[in-house]
């Protein structure tokens, strides 16, 4: 046992004060002379034993009512599980607080985000003083301990939900590590959460375990805020058939209905933002679920015109969990890109000029690109100025002055692809003005055999083949002859590789613009004249990789591949700019309508924006000198924040040391944690009341004593 106020121990010792007033006070006993003086002797022997006794009990009350005074006083408690060695030390507390999008689930009128703030605070109220106190979150701010309770209570209260929040686990294991260091005080972590399966997988034990073992003095509490019953209904992330349109070309979009706790057939909206911003309703499905809880159903939205051009997805019913009943997206419908093929005949542009813009869909189908046609020999008196791209389809060594003008239109933002093929010579492409664009010194024709393989496909001149990487044949399009490079320039990139690992595809920037140089040609018939082919990309069976790959550089060159428009809360979008957009500032208005003045630095051809955490459609608009810059984009949460399935609790306890870590589920379990974990269990409401009827004891005992003792 032990004492919170030991010192007052000492008042035990008034205990003399009845003593001495009890001997003071004493009354003597009254002579009477009867005449039967047997009898009267014996009845006063009789009374004086019974009036000792009444006087000692009563004495005893009294000393005993006064040594429970001060033993109240004196805070008496049960020994707790103070850690070993910390007996009596002040307290260093985390308080984790799970607020991702999840924790937005209403249950008994309130979120669950709500209810953990409010045992948070109630904690707070009750640790002592001189505690350390963490307030650690899911942001992916640092946290350290704060100057006193009163702050703590306020960041605990100004919590918001995360909706790019960072693991729990992470955070849990940031807690320990941060407590772990205040090594002359007791350590303890509390973490408010729902317990959801999904973050406490069995990964994220395994990195809390970790924590803990390098802490072996830390001790973590879950208070447990969720629930075993939950409803929900939610859309999965959207698909999208493209996100750059032409005109005239139709958008499909997709979505899934997830149902956990609903038996009806949800209702599904589609709203378009009409010209003024406002949201208008574009149509609407009931969907079919099956025995999982699991629907699907889809939208085509046509005759949009040029622009950019954003809308939502919504469930027609409310729920516990309203995050996920609506979904954003942005696509743009973007006028043909122009594109300058220049070769040294009709015969040379055939292949890419058909991957580009088929001859069988013209005029019957939106086209990408507006394609025009030139010879290197007039290279000199165009206008590079005029095109989104352009293309050197097996050049020959060329003057001084077109390459220095191909190079004045990269560096102003302009795109060019050149083709090396059977023209090229080492000596005739390394004067300084071609080796402004080159990515390095021609070495020699190489002749090992091999194929196209991009072993990455995170470069935006390739992400288009992503979702079908693994379906490309590429070993059927042999490569039989490329082009070396003595040594690449420090500023190049290889963006794809052949199967023998040398160069096939390398970027170099130049100013704001980029060249992407091919070390193979894309212009060789199958059974050229006089010579051997160089590869059959183009020419070979049924060569759809071929159309796919030429749209996809030519695409980036021209920048007529839209910038990613849909991405997940968190995420930095990067917003290219074209050479005829001449942008120094910019206004972003985000979802609830604030708009946001920015200044793009000097010499910066992108737009690059990382506030990106609230959900919803943003717009990015500029007048400029020579151009007009209005574009979105639309944020989404990650789809795994809307599962709710809970964690199995003896998977914590058996993942994570038993006797460290302690389940609670409601404010009085805390409050057990707090009382007894910390300075043990307080005696003080029992010592009291104990006190209380004693007093009551003595006050009827001495009522009736005296009340006796005058009577005649």
């Amino acid at each position: 046992m032990g004492f919170l106020t030991p010192a007052l121990l000492a008042g035990i010792g008034l205990i003399a004060v009845p003593i001495v007033l009890h001997l003071v006070m004493r009354r003597q006993p009254r002579q009477h002379t009867f005449p039967a003086l047997r009898f009267v002797k014996q009845r006063q022997e009789a009374n004086r034993r019974r009036l000792n006794f009444r006087h000692l009990l009563l004495l005893a009350l009294r000393c005993l009512l006064i040594a429970g005074i001060a033993f109240a006083l004196a805070r008496p408690t049960l020994s707790g599980s103070g850690l070993r060695g910390k007996e009596g030390q002040p307290l260093a507390v985390a308080l984790v607080m799970d607020n991702s999008l999840r924790m937005q689930y209403v249950q008994q009128n309130e979120t669950r985000l709500s209810a953990a703030t409010d045992l948070a605070k109630s904690l707070v109220e009750k640790l002592p003083a001189d505690t350390e106190i963490a307030v650690v979150d899911l942001s992916r701010s640092s946290s350290g301990f704060v100057v006193d309770s009163g702050t703590a209570e306020a960041r605990i209260q100004a919590l918001g939900a995360e909706s790019d929040p960072r693991p729990l686990a992470e955070a849990i294991s940031n807690a320990v590590r941060l407590v772990a260091e205040e090594v002359d005080r007791r350590q303890e972590v509390f973490v408010f959460s729902d317990l959801s399966a999904t973050a406490f997988e069995e990964s994220a034990l395994a990195s809390i375990s970790q924590a803990m073992a390098e802490a072996p003095d830390v001790r973590i509490y879950l208070v447990d805020v969720g629930s075993e019953e939950t409803r929900n209904l939610a859309l999965a992330p959207i698909k999208l058939s493209a996100s750059s349109l032409r005109p005239g070309e139709a958008v499909h979009v997709e979505v899934e209905v997830r149902s956990v706790g609903y038996a009806e057939q949800p209702l599904v909206e589609i709203f378009l933002a009409d010209s003024t911003g406002t949201p208008q309703k574009r149509g609407e499905r009931i969907v079919e679920l099956n025995p999982e809880g699991a629907g699907h159903t889809e939208f085509v939205l046509g005759d949009l015109p040029l622009g950019t051009h954003q809308g939502y997805l919504q469930l027609g019913t409310s729920d516990p969990l309203e995050f996920d009943n609506r979904r954003y997206f942005t696509v743009e419908v973007r006028p043909a890109a122009k594109v300058l093929l220049l070769g040294e005949s009709d015969d040379d542009l055939l292949f890419l000029g058909e991957a580009l813009c088929p001859s069988l869909l013209r005029g019957n189908a939106p086209q990408r690109y507006e394609l025009l046609k030139g010879r290197f020999s007039k290279m000199t008196q165009l206008e590079f100025n005029e095109y989104d791209a352009v293309c050197l389809l097996d050049p020959p060594p060329l003057s001084d002055e077109a390459w220095n003008q191909l190079y004045e239109y990269a560096r102003k933002g302009g795109g060019v692809g050149i083709f090396l093929g059977n023209r090229a010579t080492a000596s005739g492409f390394k004067g300084v003005a071609s080796q402004q664009l080159l990515p390095g010194t021609l070495k020699l024709r190489s002749r090992r055999e091999s194929w196209l393989r991009p072993q990455r496909l995170d470069h935006p001149a390739l992400a288009g083949l992503k979702n079908y990487a693994e379906a490309i044949p590429w070993q059927m399009y042999p490569v039989w002859m490329y082009w070396e490079f003595d040594e690449l320039a420090g500023d190049s990139y290889i963006v794809a590789r052949y199967a023998n690992h040398q160069p096939a595809i390398v970027e170099r920037p130049i100013g704001q613009g980029r060249t992407l140089t091919f070390t193979t040609p894309v212009s060789d018939p199958l059974e050229p004249v006089g010579r051997e082919p160089w590869n059959m990309l183009p020419t070979g069976p049924e060569p759809w990789p071929f159309v796919a790959l030429a749209n996809q550089t030519i695409g980036y060159l021209a920048l007529a591949e839209a910038h990613e428009q849909n991405i997940v809360a968190g995420e930095t979008v990067g917003l290219r700019l074209s050479p005829r957009q001449h942008v120094t500032e910019f206004v972003l208005k985000e979802p609830g309508g604030t708009g946001l003045r920015r200044t793009l630095p000097a010499g910066e051809d992108t737009i690059r924006i990382s506030t990106t955490n609230v959900l919803g459609n943003y717009r990015v608009a500029s007048g400029g000198r020579t151009g007009v810059l209005d574009e979105g984009f639309s944020v989404n949460a990650l789809a795994e924040l809307s599962r709710l399935e809970r964690a199995d609790e003896g998977v914590i306890a058996a993942a994570l040391p038993a006797d460290r870590v302690h389940l609670a589920q409601s404010l009085d379990d805390v409050e057990e944690y707090v009382d007894i974990g910390r300075s043990g269990r307080e005696l003080f409401p029992w010592v009291i009341s104990l006190v209380a009827l004693i007093w009551s004891s003595e006050h009827l005992l001495a009522n009736r004593f005296y009340r006796e003792e005058r009577q005649p």
